[in-house]
């Protein structure tokens, strides 16, 4: 019987998430969703909120015509979380850029290990895990 700890990697989540966004372009989406959050920019229209960074990258899938539509968008944000930052309150920040770049009026879907929750779960149970710690 093999009773070595677990490595940490192996039992949580990645927490970096993707968001696809129907966006033709960096700056305007950038600031739209930053403007809704009360966050600055920084250098190259980077985003930083909560616990995570929020970068833009061109989605290289675009124009290959994939029957999954979002597969097809021009952007992609890529979410990544402090190194010590605790999982609820990254669940708790994604779901809030996700409902911040809806607001702004973007299509966007999330791609990650815990898609699930940002769909299905009350973001304000996460804000409220995130505020206790």
């Amino acid at each position: 019987m093999n009773d070595a700890p677990l490595d940490p990697a192996e039992t949580e989540p990645d927490l970096e998430c993707q968001i696809h966004v129907a966006a033709p372009g960096r700056d305007r989406l950038m600031e739209r969703p930053a403007a809704t959050l009360n966050v600055p920019l920084a250098p190259d229209h980077v985003m930083n909120y909560g616990c995570v960074t929020v970068e833009w990258d061109h989605h290289t899938y675009e124009g290959t015509g994939s029957r999954v539509d979002f597969l097809d968008w021009h952007s992609l944000l890529t979410c990544r979380p402090r190194p010590d930052a605790p999982p609820t309150a990254v669940v708790a920040d994604v779901v809030t850029i996700l409902e911040a770049l809806r607001t702004a009026g973007y299509r966007a879907v999330p791609t990650c290990d815990y898609e699930d929750l940002l769909h299905t779960t009350d973001p304000e149970r996460f804000r409220t895990a995130a505020r206790a710690r």
